[in-house]
């Protein structure tokens, strides 16, 4: 299982040019001098997820406290910050900060899907988690994760139909995640169908290049292809 789904496209302005494009320095640089100026919640989450995209959890940690102080009813923050710890592998604090989310915000439809794939991820309680995806759904039908996340439940179950539906749902709502595709190549494989396991493989990693993992999946979609060695270096560009 992959580690929080931290959603990166925070739809943040710093000064009309959006904060993700361009160079970390520079941004941090801007909200940094924001923050001076006038301290606000909203900059100190843009701050974390900046710290977020290049793996810095621990400052990312100190600027999503920030925001949390100015604006303790941030459930955006609150989220993250659960995310935050279990990324630096805080478990036992960071399901009681996804469970802490929850009851603060009941309605919070990615509050019930990130607290389920961290189930998902680090314990055995599938079918909790399953009951808080279905719930995420029902706050948030179009959350193309939340039906990504169900779908890999279903194929753990061995339940093949219902996962290919929940991967056709997500695919109406959601394409580019690595996720998606991570998915639907394990569905594949469980299908014997080696060559469109092995495309969705190759997509993930276009999305995801530095994931070992993808990697590994890709090379065994290949082989169990029964494609002659000779031929698996030409297949890896153009599949």
């Amino acid at each position: 299982m992959a580690g929080p789904i931290i959603e990166l496209d925070f739809k943040g302005e710093i000064q009309g040019k959006r904060y993700v494009s361009g160079s970390y320095r520079r941004n941090r640089a801007k909200l940094e001098r924001m923050i001076k100026e006038e301290p606000q919640a909203e900059y100190y989450l843009m701050l974390a997820v900046l710290e977020v995209r290049k793996h810095y959890w621990n400052r990312a940690h100190q600027a999503v406290e920030k925001a949390l102080t100015l604006a303790p009813d941030y459930k955006e923050a609150h989220l993250l910050y659960a995310q935050i710890l279990e990324a630096k592998q805080e478990l036992v604090e960071a399901a009681r900060a996804y469970q802490a989310t929850l009851h603060r915000f009941p309605q919070f439809s990615k509050a019930y899907r990130e607290y389920a794939r961290y189930l998902m991820t680090h314990t055995d309680s599938i079918t909790l988690a399953q009951s808080l995806l279905l719930k995420s759904l029902e706050l948030d039908p179009k959350d193309a994760l939340s039906h990504i996340l169900i779908a890999e439940i279903c194929l753990l179950r061995g339940k093949t139909g219902q996962a290919l539906l929940h991967f056709e749902l997500a695919q109406h709502y959601y394409l580019d995640h690595p996720r998606f595709h991570q998915g639907k190549a394990r569905l594949f494989m469980e299908m014997e169908r080696y060559e469109e396991a092995a495309k969705h493989l190759k997509l993930a990693m276009r999305l995801d290049p530095k994931n070992k993992v993808l990697r590994n999946q890709f090379a065994q979609a290949l082989k169990a292809t029964n494609t002659p060695k000779i031929f698996l270096f030409w297949k890896r560009w153009v599949i």
